[in-house]
């Protein structure tokens, strides 16, 4: 029962089952309508606030290379499932499933797992559908402080995000991003990012369900 509990906490990490967030794409957490600019060390952290949900904080960071893939980091922090991490080496947006080469997840204190590749199968890239609008240069004032930035709004039939975003914050750009349904704010960024899952991870093999009774 314990691993079926952990396979569901990583389908949701992964956003194979939502999150209860209408930002939310088909990747491993909300949908960034930026473009991936990887620099090793880089990192941001965000709230996320969902209507009708508690906040919580998100935490990306570039934290490593091999080759030309680059290993991509997600910390979500909530007062329900407390932490939950997921590292993926990504050649391209890790917003993309077929770019993603390996995949680790680490829940609370249980042990690191590398989760087979297959898993991320039912997951599509749903790229950018709808138009662009820009709404030109802005200044917003976040909790990381104010920030000139450039205002995008996209919309999607009945979906509208606005999204802020300036240059020097990797791996994104994002400052501000918002819609009817979810508001994601920048809390801080930086340099200097190490990954915090250091163990060597078990290989997670997916548990055999109980036979029906007849």
């Amino acid at each position: 029962m314990r691993k079926i509990v952990l396979v569901i906490s990583v389908l949701s990490i992964l956003g194979l089952i939502p999150f209860g967030y209408a930002q939310f794409g088909e990747g491993h957490g909300p949908k960034f309508y930026s473009e991936f600019k990887p620099v090793v060390g880089g990192w941001s952290e965000y709230q996320m606030t969902g209507k009708g949900e508690q906040p919580s904080k998100m935490k990306i960071a570039i934290v490593g290379k091999e080759g030309d893939a680059y290993w991509y980091e997600t910390v979500m922090e909530t007062k329900q499932e407390g932490r939950m991490i997921s590292k993926m080496l990504v050649s391209g947006n890790p917003e993309d499933p077929k770019g993603i080469k390996r995949m680790i997840v680490k829940m609370g204190d249980e042990p690191a797992m590398e989760m087979p590749i297959q898993m991320m199968q039912g997951s599509k890239d749903q790229g950018q559908k709808g138009k662009t609008i820009d709404k030109g240069t802005e200044s917003i004032k976040v909790p990381a402080g104010t920030f000139t930035t450039q205002h995008m709004e996209y919309q999607d039939g009945e979906t509208v995000v606005d999204t802020w975003s300036h240059k020097d914050i990797s791996p994104y750009g994002m400052v501000k991003s918002q819609s009817k349904e979810f508001e994601m704010v920048l809390l801080g960024y930086g340099t200097g990012a190490k990954t915090l899952i250091t163990e060597t991870p078990q290989k997670f093999e997916m548990p055999q369900m109980p036979p029906k009774r007849k």
